[in-house]
């Protein structure tokens, strides 16, 4: 049967809207004693209503404060971990305000390439019943060293902070590159290998002789960048800025065609004439093919100056009070010695660390993950390419892994994992008018009715495939994972009140449990959190909670899995039913596609390596826990849609036959998370296509350094041409602050957040939009 492929619904973007309906508060009916509660038949309904318990969000969070928090999800007691929240607040404060620039990181690995010369320590100097226990090149030291990495980076940065000596012996067991030096600190040996970008001041950078050939690398980068930006603007010639008045109301000009010109009938100035406008036409043309138009047009509107290598690169450079970043030509290179070095180990390697690695991205860490035949523990830490949707397509990919190991062949039985963080910018870095919230999730505010719902159902797939898997440390009570999302600005309880809720759940449908009140107490506390000041809880008893929790699946055509149709945003709720798009795909597309501070520099320059690589392929799905069935299960992998059958028409010209549905498949993907199609580990060390990759660094280099010399030969609006701020996007901003209007529909930051939990989460819906539409808004706030 033929086929037809859909290129994308109706519903490519979860719209955030709220539900209009404006109910009175009915919680107080809730108090009602179960047991005083009259039972003397009537409808089924009314008999349904009198067999459970009352339940609403009143009920849920007293019962949380009363009985505490599931096992697996937090040793502290409800206070403790409200109490932590507020210091989190504090220190996102103190972040913003410039005095605390560690925060968002998860560890910082400076620690770990400290160099501990072990051979000129004395020998009294380590205790002797010890010293073989740390000696890294022993068997012993390995086993330790093993063990300590398996556990998660945290704990060998612990060691090196508390006892240098003995991770200087430790260590010397290990592959610990540096990229920071773009080397290996000490030679590599063991089972394990350490990817480590620790932070380094600039003013450290200079005059440290660790950084002595990093300075002749970059030198030479920046001498590269400079080379194209005089080359473009002495072969093109400087022009009227590309963004002012004049440049976009001046008529296009018919250029010649030069082909149609008979030299023969020039005199000799016209020839000249002509030759002079081929070659500045075609060197323009040269230019903009090799290096894109948007650099050419940009280093045209440079002004003409005599000293514009020297005024680039004065621009260029970080100040001494900055730390040192690397550029993109620097960062690719080191970023190959580093894979030359893990290729190198493949065969060996069984504990992966990578911190805060520059051009790692999803498809790179497949590459390498896939040649490791005896990894089994895998740890990936502030790394700025990879967020939290990434965790499913990470277990996705363990999952096959370990799929096709043959039997005896270890697994992968452990990932510690640290989604990038978006702290915000700080606030003396930014324009008093424009937003500098630390957002977590993203870098900007986004639409709150997806981004909420989509990070508990990411949070749901992962507890239930980890969980399947019995994959050790991302679920663990002080994993990175879930430092990651004590760290959100969620408002308190939130989060946890969720896992609470899940975790409970599943206790209780593995039990067979027949205490109906105890398993729909638990899905609404999964599910509460979920809907939480998205809509209106104030009738979830009886009405919610009675005759529509649990009750509606809903399809995502993106992804093939079937959720409660709570994690739907509103708007998709009500699309047709084979083009509705789960808030886990669509909050997963807004986070692939988000392009602030260098995020899409990955992207462009890993393209030539990934030419087979198709967005729309579909990794192979790690299996659910079979506990979580009522709440989501994966429904189809069927990707191709069928064409509807042909119209049939019945004798009286009117058509007959059953009218058609269209079946649920997954041909609607819309997020770029697919591991298919991608080269062998082997393959990426191809040198042409290395040169592809190294001109486009170069390129964004160049881009980059052409923006700050532009930002400061145009700070300010000069003679009809504005301010270069002003017209083009600053990737590295977060845009406006917040006005009334969007408020109520943009993702939580730590202040809209403690607001939320302080003032409104008691209240009605009613009362919760008349506090929305009042003149008592917080200047930072969500409401």
């Amino acid at each position: 049967m033929a086929r037809r492929k859909r290129k994308g619904g109706s519903n490519l973007e979860a719209e955030a809207l709220r539900t209009q309906a404006t109910h009175p508060d009915l919680i107080q009916q809730c108090n009602m004693s179960y047991w005083n509660r009259y039972n003397s038949g009537g409808s089924s309904s009314k008999t349904t209503e009198s067999s459970i318990a009352p339940y609403n969000a009143s009920l849920s969070i007293l019962r949380l404060k009363k009985v505490g928090f599931h096992k697996k999800v937090s040793d502290s007691s409800v206070q403790t971990e409200i109490n932590l929240w507020y210091i989190t607040k504090n220190d996102s404060t103190k972040y913003r305000e410039g005095n605390l620039p560690s925060f968002g990181q998860y560890v910082d690995s400076k620690a770990l390439v400290k160099a501990v010369n072990v051979s000129k320590l004395k020998e009294d100097e380590i205790q002797h019943p010890i010293r073989a226990l740390f000696a890294g090149l022993t068997i012993p030291g390995q086993i330790l060293g093993q063990q300590l990495a398996f556990s998660g980076l945290p704990n060998l940065v612990n060691f090196a902070k508390a006892y240098p000596v003995g991770w200087g012996g430790l260590s010397q067991g290990m592959a610990v590159f540096d990229l920071s030096i773009g080397a290996f600190r000490g030679l590599p040996s063991g089972y394990v290998f350490l990817d480590l970008s620790p932070k380094v001041p600039f003013q450290q950078f200079l005059n440290h002789p660790d950084f002595e050939k990093m300075r002749k690398r970059e030198r030479e980068a920046t001498r590269i960048a400079l080379t194209i930006i005089a080359k473009i603007h002495q072969e093109c010639e400087a022009s009227t800025p590309f963004w002012s008045q004049d440049a976009r109301t001046q008529p296009q000009v018919q250029l010649v065609n030069f082909t149609d010109v008979d030299i023969d009938l020039l005199d000799d100035k016209q020839l000249l004439m002509y030759w002079e406008a081929y070659f500045r036409e075609s060197s323009k043309v040269w230019y903009q093919m090799n290096f894109g138009e948007k650099l050419v047009e940009m280093i045209k509107s440079i002004p003409h100056v005599d000293d514009i290598h020297e005024r680039v690169t004065s621009l260029a450079e970080p100040t001494p009070t900055q730390d040192y970043s690397m550029s993109r030509q620097v960062r690719l290179g080191t970023t190959f010695t580093s894979l030359v070095g893990i290729y190198n180990r493949r065969r060996t390697l069984r504990v992966l660390h990578f911190h805060a690695t520059p051009l790692l991205d999803r498809r790179l860490v497949a590459i390498i993950a896939r040649s490791c035949p005896n990894l089994r523990m895998l740890g990936i830490y502030d790394c700025p390419n990879l967020h939290i949707g990434d965790s499913i397509c990470l277990l996705d990919l363990i999952h096959e892994i370990n799929s096709t190991r043959a039997p005896g062949q270890p697994r992968i039985e452990a990932f510690d994992f640290y989604p990038r963080y978006n702290a915000g910018p700080i606030l003396g870095k930014t324009k008093p008018e424009e937003d500098a919230s630390t957002y977590g999730v993203s870098w900007k505010p986004v639409r709150i009715d997806a981004q909420q719902r989509g990070v508990f159902a990411i949070l749901l797939q992962v507890v239930l495939k980890a969980k399947r898997m019995g994959l050790r440390l991302l679920l663990d009570k002080d994993s990175a994972f879930m430092t990651y999302l004590s760290r959100l600005p969620f408002p308190p309880l939130q989060i946890l009140g969720f896992l609470d809720g899940l975790y409970r759940y599943l206790d209780l449908i593995k039990a067979r449990s027949t205490n109906k009140d105890a398993v729909k107490q638990a899905l609404y506390d999964v599910l509460r959190p979920v809907r939480s000041g998205l809509e209106s809880l104030d009738k979830d008893w009886p009405s919610y909670y009675l005759h529509e929790m649990d009750k509606n699946m809903m399809f995502c055509s993106s992804c093939g899995y079937e959720y409660l149709q709570d994690f739907f945003a509103q708007s998709a709720q009500f699309a047709q039913v084979h083009t509705r798009i789960c808030s886990a795909c669509t909050l997963r597309l807004w986070l692939d596609e988000e392009s602030d501070n260098d995020k899409g520099d990955a992207n462009v320059i890993w393209e030539p390596y990934f030419q087979n690589w198709q967005r729309s392929e579909f990794n192979q799905d790690a299996p659910l826990h079979q506990h979580g069935q009522g709440i989501i299960n994966l429904r189809s992998t069927e990707t191709e849609r069928p064409l509807p059958p042909a119209a049939q028409i019945g004798p009286n010209g009117e058509p007959v036959g059953p009218r058609y549905v269209e079946p649920l498949m997954r041909d609607n993907k819309v997020h770029k998370d697919s591991l298919q199609n991608l080269p062998d580990f082997v393959e990426l060390f191809q040198e042409e296509i290395y040169r592809v990759a190294m001109h486009r660094a170069r390129v964004l280099d160049a881009r980059q350094a052409t923006d700050t010399i532009l930002r400061s030969f145009y700070p300010s609006d000069q003679e009809g041409v504005k301010a270069y701020k002003d017209v083009v996007p600053d990737f590295n901003s977060q845009g406006p602050s917040r006005t009334p209007k969007d408020m109520c529909l943009t993702s939580h930051n730590f202040e809209s957040a403690a607001l939320f939990f302080e003032t409104l989460q008691n209240k009605s819906f009613r009362d919760q939009k008349a506090y929305r539409n009042s003149n008592q808004y917080n200047p930072t706030g969500f409401w």
